[in-house]
């Protein structure tokens, strides 16, 4: 069911709705060869949310505003995929991100601006213990998920609040990557790289000035 949108800001042509289905660069990465021709998608294609296997969806329609007014895009929220077993490391006792983001960019329609995944389970790549999400620009694509985001101590409400907040900044850094930006070397913008959620806490959710202009330039 949508979200009432009564106090936030429309952009034409994007009313929303529910579907089935180490050092940092400064400056943003350079095109990839044939990606800009394959892929560009109408002012008003939808981000779409992509929960997939066991995702609280609840949190993921308290995202939406945030994403439409940082992107100026529709959202639009799709029936769960099935649940990631075949991602899972039996050694790690952790789910393998680079599978499951294949399984949503499989997923993805050309109509589509791009494909947002969400999981609820402990994503690692071989190189680093864990990470919160990872995207594909050049197939528009992204995964993130919910389980390292939630504090683990304190008040329900304020734990409710603080995981929203993290997951929102967490959105907005993988599909700023999604639309051509580079991680920011700015640790107070949403762009910056973060590797632990006091990190992701201290940039926020908003852009730095830099990231801003770069991102009104890929429009």
């Amino acid at each position: 069911m949508t979200n009432p949108r009564s106090r936030r800001r429309q952009f034409p042509g994007t009313e929303t709705s529910t579907i089935d289905v180490p050092e940092l660069p400064a400056e943003p990465l350079p095109p990839e060869a044939g990606v800009q021709d394959q892929f560009r998608p109408n002012p008003h294609a939808p981000m779409v949310l992509l929960p997939v296997g066991k995702v609280d969806v609840v949190a993921l329609e308290r995202v939406r505003p945030a994403l439409e007014e940082m992107y100026r895009r529709p959202t639009l929220l799709a029936k769960a995929m099935p649940g990631p077993k075949y991602a899972y490391n039996p050694s790690r006792t952790q789910y393998h991100s680079a599978a499951i983001l294949k399984r949503v960019e499989l997923t993805r329609k050309q109509d589509w601006d791009s494909a947002i995944g969400f999981v609820d389970v402990d994503l690692f790549v071989p190189e680093v213990p864990f990470i919160f999400g990872e995207a594909d620009r050049s197939t528009r694509a992204a995964i993130i998920s919910l389980t390292r985001l939630r504090p683990e101590s304190g008040p329900s409400e304020s734990r409710r609040e603080l995981t929203h907040k993290r997951l929102v900044s967490e959105v907005v850094h993988q599909v700023g990557l999604i639309r051509g930006l580079a991680h920011c070397p700015n640790n107070r913008c949403v762009m910056f790289y973060a590797a632990t959620v006091q990190e992701i806490d201290k940039r926020g959710s908003t852009m730095c000035a830099n990231c801003r202009k770069r991102l009104l330039d890929l429009y």
